[in-house]
């Protein structure tokens, strides 16, 4: 025979569940679930790239947007690391990007694969590719719908895959947005020779402004070894060559 419970045993099944959470929070050190995304470890990227995003690399599960000039350069380049180690990404409606500047980039073409979908697509694409890549970089055929963002972003949470969007618009489950400002060329001498690095001024919603080459004359990602000056995007700054006097 069940007892209805009184205000005293239910009081102390409250307290007690209580001091259960309590103890658990303080041995797993996670006491909510944003602390629990905060300290998942993100997806690996270059050096020169991590200090973009506010936990150092790519965050599983998520949305991240770039926009601006050379948001696709920037997007292959932050792929690398993970081809690099064992891991797969994919690009839904990017055209054909070179396949020499992405080796150049670092990344491992053998692990990259580059869908020529139609536009229309790119959602249903996408959502059957979450589950089993673990990078994509997707530029959006059109806006989705709230339904359809929302649908994305829950696929994303149980895949753990990384989503980068060439877009800038919102989207549900996004933590970081990459924007390029400015976009320079280093190359010709006196209309002769080559372009051999791009400035790139960024600016992150959570880490600020940053000023780095790529390419650089390599065609990788590195620091800029000066200040960014207030040249128009697109902009060719004529240099000499080296050993030119």
């Amino acid at each position: 025979m069940s007892v209805a419970p009184t205000p005293s045993t239910a009081a102390a099944a409250v307290a007690d569940a209580r001091a259960l959470t309590q103890k658990l929070s303080r041995s797993l050190g996670i006491p909510t679930a944003t602390r629990l995304m905060d300290q998942t470890r993100p997806r690996p990227v270059g050096s020169t790239l991590a200090d973009l995003f506010a936990r150092g690399g790519l965050p599983p599960g998520e949305v991240v947007v770039m926009s601006g000039r050379a948001a696709l350069s920037l997007a292959l380049a932050c792929c690398a690391e993970t081809t690099r180690g064992g891991g797969w990404c994919a690009g839904v409606g990017l055209g054909a990007p070179a396949a020499a500047a992405m080796r150049d980039l670092g990344v491992d073409l053998s692990r990259f694969v580059c869908l020529d979908t139609p536009a229309q697509d790119w959602m249903r694409v996408t959502s059957i590719l979450l589950e089993s890549f673990d990078v994509l970089v997707v530029d959006p055929g059109f806006s989705a719908s709230a339904g359809d963002r929302a649908r994305i972003a829950a696929k994303l949470r149980d895949s753990r895959a990384t989503l980068i969007l060439l877009s800038g618009g919102g989207f549900p489950g996004s933590s970081e947005h990459l924007t390029v400002l400015e976009a320079s060329w280093e190359g010709t001498d006196h209309g002769t020779g080559r372009l051999r690095s791009r400035t790139l001024r960024l600016r992150s919603a959570h880490t600020g402004e940053h000023t780095l080459l790529l390419p650089d004359p390599r065609g990788a990602a590195t620091p800029s070894p000066r200040p960014s000056s207030d040249v128009p995007a697109g902009t060719l700054r004529l240099v000499p060559e080296p050993g030119a006097s």
